[in-house]
C-alpha cells in the first residue's frame, strides 16, 4: 500500500520547489485528499527549511490551517515529528495519521485530542 514517488509540484501549494525531492508514503490511515496535502506540505517544508525543528513546525503549522478544527478541546490538534533516527507510538484519532518519508526524513503527521485522560481520573 506504500505510496512513493518524485515530487509533482501542484500550483495549490503556490511554491516551487527549489530541487526535486523523493517521497514514500510507509503507512497511512488518512484518505486519499488528506494524504496528497500532507505530502505537498512536506515537500515544500523540506525544500525550504533545513532545521528539523522548522520542517515539523511548518507541517503542523500549514496542515493547521488547511484542516482548522473547531477549537474545542475534545476535537483533537495535529502533530507532527520530523527526523532521521527515532522511534514512537502515538494514540491518534480515526483516520487522522501519516507516516512518510521525504528525502532523508521521516515525517509523522497525526490529531490527537489534547489530553487522552479524563478529568478527575487518579
Amino acid at each position: 500500500m506504500a505510496q512513493q514517488g518524485v515530487d509533482e509540484p501542484q500550483e495549490q501549494t503556490g511554491y516551487q520547489l527549489q530541487k526535486q525531492h523523493y517521497y514514500k508514503i510507509i503507512t497511512s490511515y488518512m484518505p486519499e485528499s488528506f494524504e496528497q496535502d500532507a505530502v505537498q506540505i512536506a515537500l515544500v517544508a523540506v525544500d525550504k527549511y533545513r532545521q528539523l525543528k522548522d520542517i515539523a513546525f511548518y507541517i503542523k503549522h500549514e496542515y493547521d490551517k488547511k484542516y482548522p478544527g473547531s477549537g474545542k478541546a475534545t476535537e483533537g490538534v495535529y502533530h507532527c515529528i520530523v527526523g532521521k533516527s527515532f522511534a514512537s507510538a502515538v494514540s491518534h484519532e480515526t483516520r487522522q495519521f501519516i507516516h512518510m518519508k521525504v528525502d532523508t526524513y521521516h515525517v509523522i503527521l497525526w490529531k490527537s485530542k489534547d489530553t487522552p485522560f479524563t478529568a478527575g481520573a487518579e
